[in-house]
């Protein structure tokens, strides 16, 4: 897959950064003749493409509609950055099936490495999709991936993330061509007033809320970033969230400021330099 240099300044537009057009400190995000030119850790998920064509492709998988699909949980784990304009080995391995009684969590596993050096890894992404009508086959899996609830107290800090209107729009050139993000009959379809943001931009603002709020400009502080999505946001809204720190990971919960809805749990585990 190519992480090109126009896909990766994209991206990063997408989850939020440089919403001050001035700000250079984002400049390594979006400019590509920063000295620091990079790609923030959540870019790894545009492998999605690579994760849809394993669920179909599967020996013996039930055939399902796509749009019975619901992307519970993502999970990156971060060794090294993905150098914008690179061409990125994505290997997918279907990792787990577990019977969820009136469905199934399917768990896809994605290895991004160097393809000129396959010891390089880049990044580890752990996909879970909750499959509707593909329960009772009775085995309950073998990952155990536990993504801790946040605590029952007040924040340690808050951060508010705006999204425009038209994001939907902009990310799906990313890769991700659902309609249900796009058309409103496919959204009102599936049971939304409206087309929906994508949860892996949701995932990508999550993880930027964290870095602004406890990295001081340093990315390679991040180890991994662990997201279950709860609810949809619609573009649009802004995103509330509510940091928690314990120890040297950020527990996090967002919702969204209009409709006072929960949309998403998670934890961001730091290396021990970063400012908690």
């Amino acid at each position: 897959m190519e992480f090109s240099q126009d896909l990766c300044q994209l991206y990063h537009l997408c989850v939020g950064f440089n919403q001050d057009p001035c700000n250079e400190d984002d400049f390594k995000f979006i400019y590509e003749y920063d000295d620091d030119f990079t790609t923030f850790p959540t870019i790894s998920v545009l492998a999605l493409k690579v994760c849809l064509t394993k669920m179909f492709e599967t020996p013996g998988l039930p055939q399902f509609n796509i749009m019975s699909l619901l992307h519970g949980e993502q999970i990156v784990e971060v060794s090294n950055p993905i150098p914008p304009g690179s061409p990125v080995r994505c290997i997918a391995v279907m990792e787990d099936l577990a019977d969820k009684g009136k469905g199934m969590l399917m768990t896809v596993r994605i290895d991004l490495k160097n393809p000129e050096n396959l010891d390089e890894m880049y990044s580890r992404c752990y996909m879970k999709f909750y499959v509707r009508g593909l329960g009772g086959f009775g085995d309950k899996g073998i990952l155990d991936q536990k993504i801790p609830d946040p605590p029952a107290r007040e924040p340690d800090q808050t951060f508010e993330a705006p999204t425009d209107e038209r994001l939907a729009l902009f990310y799906r050139l990313c890769g991700d061509v659902n309609p249900l993000h796009i058309v409103p009959s496919a959204a009102q379809l599936a049971g939304f007033e409206k087309p929906i943001l994508h949860g892996l931009c949701t995932y990508g603002i999550l993880g930027r809320a964290v870095y602004e709020t406890y990295c001081e400009g340093d990315v390679s502080l991040i180890k991994n970033i662990s997201v279950r999505f709860v609810s949809h946001v619609y573009p649009g809204e802004t995103i509330k969230v509510d940091m928690f720190k314990e120890g040297d990971s950020i527990l996090f919960s967002a919702t969204t400021l209009e409709r006072k809805a929960v949309i998403s749990t998670g934890v961001v585990d730091l290396k021990p330099q970063a400012k908690i």
